[in-house]
């Protein structure tokens, strides 16, 4: 089982920023793998640039996933993210996919991610991960998509 997390970026220099998520993501957890990154257009409020795009694979935390959710909030703020508009441009968006294979339905946190499976900046990157193999035993995916998102 594995704690998967999602980083996107469209502001600045989008690549350094995931670099930058990457590395304090890593002096929390143990990370297992990275997808490459994924550039595409913006869905849902599409008046803003391009989108980079990578997923993660880590170990499952002795922490719960409140508590990282919480974390990974204040890991954005500490990179620069300010919320102003609602899916708006950000500097740096940290979303955790999958937490092993955990649901949850609560105000502060939806596992799995809610929107993942209609996302091909998110599947295309999560496919690329070890963790993949056991999710396509529990979910369908499917990779037909209106917006589509491609390596960089």
């Amino acid at each position: 089982m594995s704690l998967i997390i999602a980083t996107g970026s469209n502001q600045g220099n989008c690549e350094e920023n995931l670099q930058n998520a990457q590395a304090v993501l890593e002096t929390h957890f143990k990370l297992i793998k990275s997808s490459r990154v994924y550039s595409s257009k913006a869905v849902d409020y599409c008046d803003q640039p391009f989108f980079l795009n990578q997923v993660h694979e880590f170990e499952i935390p002795k922490k719960a996933p409140a508590e990282i959710m919480t974390l990974l909030l204040s890991i954005e703020r500490s990179l620069g993210r300010e919320r102003k508009l609602e899916k708006g441009p950000r500097i740096i968006d940290l979303d955790i996919l999958f937490f092993g294979n955990l649901i949850s339905d609560t105000e502060h946190l939806n596992l799995p991610h809610p929107r993942l499976f209609e996302r091909s900046f998110v599947l295309r990157p999560l496919s690329e991960l070890p963790y993949y193999k056991v999710l396509e035993q529990q979910f369908k995916f499917n990779f037909n998509f209106e917006i589509d998102a491609s390596p960089i």
